[in-house]
């Protein structure tokens, strides 16, 4: 617990880039579709949700890019290098590393959350102006959580290639991965699985089962690569 209350103390320094990217960034990129709101019209919420964002269509695919392109920012404002000198003293402070890393891995999720959460809340005051049904279906709160796990499990990814190349490197796979996935919808393309608007009821809990073993992998991955460059 005091490991995990120090990074937060060391995401302070952040606070304002932290809030710009989860609120005031999610709110830039949904007033660019006010002139779009007639597309929603006559929809139910959930029908509104996944035409946004349940599925990538050829008149919002910009608006995914700029949605993608700030989460990018915010992965690596979260996960900025520390010093070596803080390093060095958490290792003679704690001998057990492991839980620096698997404390970061958890602050990037909670951030993902909050990340979806504000997108989906502006989104729905955009519906609100476009006079949507408003009728609440629990497939909406599924559709964010593909969206969460999708967008955390290339997070992980990005990490994975920093440590192991560098980030530059990982920031520039993960932007092609991302236009990729919005340009080209494509089994191959690991984007495609997190848009519930491109699978049937029936393959959610096969589709969640998949992502969360990978999330499992990665992140097992990442400690183990962590541990040894902090030892080495």
């Amino acid at each position: 617990m005091r490991t995990f209350s120090l990074e937060w103390k060391l995401l302070r320094e952040d606070a304002l880039k932290i809030c710009c990217i989860c609120i005031v960034y999610p709110l830039c990129t949904t007033l660019l579709l006010l002139y779009m709101t007639s597309l929603f019209d006559g929809m139910t919420l959930r029908q509104a949700f996944t035409a946004l964002l349940g599925q990538v269509e050829e008149l919002t695919w910009m608006y995914w890019t700029l949605l993608w392109f700030g989460y990018v920012l915010l992965i690596q404002i979260i996960w900025k290098p520390r010093s070596t000198s803080f390093s060095y003293n958490m290792l003679l402070r704690y001998p057990k590393k492991s839980w620096f890393w698997l404390n970061r891995l958890l602050i990037l999720l909670i951030f993902t959350a909050c990340y979806v959460a504000m997108t989906y809340i502006m989104s729905f005051f955009l519906f609100l102006k476009a006079h949507v049904v408003l009728q609440f279906d629990f497939l909406i709160v599924l559709q964010a959580l593909f969206l969460c796990i999708n967008m955390y499990c290339h997070a992980l990814l990005w990490k994975i290639i920093e440590l192991l190349l560098s980030a530059k490197i990982g920031t520039i796979s993960l932007i092609v991965l991302f236009f990729a996935g919005i340009k080209q919808s494509a089994p191959y393309i690991p984007f495609y699985y997190g848009l519930m608007g491109n699978f049937e009821a029936n393959m959610f809990a096969v589709i969640l089962v998949m992502e969360g073993l990978f999330i499992c992998l990665l992140s097992l991955f990442i400690v183990r690569i962590g541990l040894k460059n902090d030892y080495d």
